[in-house]
């Protein structure tokens, strides 16, 4: 499998609007949870701007605090 994390969906998601099945089948389980968790939100509370959409994982954010 390739390197694809979060980061690299948002930013695709970003930049086009449109993720492919193909990436989002080479995201881990973890990541590919919580992007669909943020798609969630950021579809009800943002409008689907795409500029709001979270850059950074907030599980990673979690870790490096720790």
């Amino acid at each position: 499998m390739s390197d694809y994390k979060y980061e690299d969906a948002v930013k695709q998601l970003q930049e086009t609007g449109a993720i492919g099945l193909v990436d989002l089948k080479s995201l881990p389980h973890e990541d590919l949870d919580e992007l669909f968790e943020e798609i969630k939100v950021w579809c009800l509370y943002a409008g689907g701007k795409t500029e709001k959409l979270p850059k950074e994982s907030k599980k990673k954010k979690k870790k490096k605090k720790d």
